[in-house]
């Protein structure tokens, strides 16, 4: 009978010892919690006592603070993309006014000629379709990342449309001088995708390459196991890898300075327009050569 008590004393005092040092841990671990709260360390929360129970609601709090951390990692990214963003479309609404508001002084003045005030008239009305552009294409940009940004995904005969849009153009490519070097399947070819974003993303890449091929272009349409691959490349003067890794963000430029015609919105509309319709959209350098690739799901006639 004594040694039964005795070793039920010794079990209380066991007991009471581990109440008292899970208390101190709880009590140590809502001290970090505060600190790390206010800001004033910056680690995950540690424990001194053996506790099954203790060491999993640590466990599961220091999940938390991770979470926490990325959410304010991204939370300041956002901020910082949000930051540029607005500074660059300031600088390319603000060019395009500053020129109008130029020319529109130069059209006061008393001795100006009639061949002079034609002239100015003129500018400022390209420079009026360039702030057109601009504006469309934020406002399209806009539209794209809305939830109320609605496709009518069928099926397309993307031969047809391609040949369409490259007509379209004809007049640029001749312009700049270029004569596209194209290879087409001889056979139709189908894709499921919305007939409107797939030709303004088509028109899109074309555009990029007429602006900025140097002497020649290459388009090329083929159907690879159950895909269909739309490529088009140019040689380009002065284009990085970086400037590559980063070609469909938004606002991105490779001139720095963003003196040349353009908002960089045209590639990353036409990621975005092709990721609304479950498209692929990469582009890789080789040597000089810049190819943008355009892949979707092949369907048989």
């Amino acid at each position: 009978m004594i040694f039964i008590n005795i070793v039920l004393i010794i079990i209380i005092i066991i007991l009471l010892f581990q109440k008292m040092y899970s208390k101190r841990e709880i009590k140590n671990i809502t001290k970090q919690l505060k600190y790390i709260n206010e800001g004033k360390i910056d680690n995950k929360v540690t424990i001194r006592l053996i506790n099954k129970e203790i060491e999993e609601l640590t466990k599961n709090i220091n999940k938390s603070i991770d979470i926490r951390k990325q959410c304010e990692e991204r939370e300041f990214k956002l901020k910082k993309h949000l930051k540029r963003t607005v500074a660059d479309m300031s600088h390319d609404l603000r060019t395009p006014l500053t020129s109008i508001k130029g020319y529109i002084q130069f059209l006061k003045l008393d001795d100006l000629k009639d061949s002079e005030r034609k002239e100015y008239i003129s500018i400022a009305e390209e420079r009026v379709g360039a702030l057109e552009i601009l504006i469309n294409d934020f406002y399209e940009l806009s539209l794209i990342d809305s939830m109320d940004f609605k496709i009518e995904l069928k099926r397309l005969n993307i031969t047809k449309i391609l040949k369409e849009c490259i007509l379209s153009r004809y007049n640029d490519f001749k312009y700049r001088d270029l004569e596209p070097n194209i290879d087409l399947c001889k056979d139709y070819l189908y894709i499921v995708a919305d007939e409107k974003l797939i030709k303004r993303v088509i028109s899109n890449l074309l555009h990029n390459t007429i602006k900025y091929a140097k002497d020649s272009c290459f388009i090329s349409l083929k159907r690879e196991d159950d895909k269909v691959t739309f490529k088009i490349s140019n040689n380009a003067e002065n284009i990085t890898l970086k400037d590559v890794e980063h070609i469909f963000d938004r606002f991105y430029m490779a001139d720095k300075t963003r003196s040349g015609k353009g908002t960089g919105l045209g590639l990353s509309i036409a990621k975005n327009l092709t990721k609304k319709m479950k498209g692929s959209i990469d582009a890789r350098l080789n040597g000089d050569v810049l190819e943008i690739s355009l892949t979707f799901k092949a369907m048989d006639i």
